[in-house]
């Protein structure tokens, strides 16, 4: 198994095509546009290295599925690069408009209750970034679906935040609380009337995510610890010890020889 730090610049191409994703979207509902601003503006540079990761692990005109699409940037971006991708979310319909207007292959399906309605050993490639942390059910059977519609030998790229992140550990000590539900556990909760989705449940190390998703049935390649380009002492710690980084992505292929 690999382990890296992600790079600290990104191609200014992959910025271009965030940008330009980014104006062509817009919610149907009036209240999730100041969401939507602000995710995307927070989330500009994790887009990006998701691109990088995606053109890296993933051969040209694989077929994705990819978990969460909302807010559609990372769906309507691997769809500009060619890719053959569809995307599952639990409420699309916040964003019909945008993805009818994109010819955006995006179903509806709580993956948390609801079986992807995908055959088995469908897809190249499946990607769940940033959800891991979001589950609150069951997430065996979340992953075990992924592992199913996975072709043998297929990949999954995940990413999620990192429990054992400098910036975690010094909010846990010095403020009392948990790094993923710094704005508040009833402010997580409360995102499935207001967003709908949920917030973040908990973050996990490295170490849970792995000795999970080999349970589930997948073989870990690699991990990439990522983010962390802030200044100062925080920035200084991040590049020095990258396993302190707020961020991880993991790289995994279907083990063909067991069974979700």
């Amino acid at each position: 198994m690999l382990i890296e730090a992600e790079a600290w610049r990104f191609p200014e191409r992959s910025f271009a095509l965030i940008d330009d994703i980014t104006q062509r979207i817009e919610p149907d509902d009036r209240a999730l546009r100041e969401w939507f601003s602000n995710y995307c503006r927070e989330h500009r540079e994790r887009f990006a290295a998701d691109i990088i990761n995606v053109e890296t692990h993933v051969e040209p005109g694989a077929r994705v599925l990819e978990y969460g699409a909302i807010p559609l940037v990372m769906t309507a971006a691997l769809a500009a690069l060619d890719y053959a991708v569809s995307a599952v979310d639990v409420k699309p319909e916040r964003f019909a408009k945008a993805i009818a207007r994109l010819g955006l292959d995006v179903i509806k399906c709580d993956v948390e209750t609801d079986a992807v309605p995908f055959a088995a050993e469908t897809f190249d490639v499946v990607l769940f970034n940033e959800l891991f942390e979001h589950l609150r059910i069951n997430p065996i059977f979340t992953l075990g679906e992924a592992h199913r519609v996975l072709k043998p030998s297929g990949r999954l790229l995940l990413s999620t935040p990192n429990l054992r992140s400098f910036r975690g550990i010094r909010n846990l000590l010095l403020r009392n609380q948990g790094h993923a539900v710094s704005g508040g556990v009833y402010r997580q909760y409360e995102k499935l009337e207001a967003f709908g989705h949920m917030g973040h449940v908990r973050e996990y190390t490295t170490r849970e995510v792995l000795e999970f998703l080999t349970r589930v049935g997948f073989r870990v390649d690699k991990i990439i610890y990522r983010g962390g380009h802030g200044r100062g002492a925080v920035g200084i710690a991040e590049r020095l010890a990258p396993s302190l980084r707020p961020f991880f992505a993991v790289i995994a292929t279907k083990d063909a020889g067991r069974a979700a």
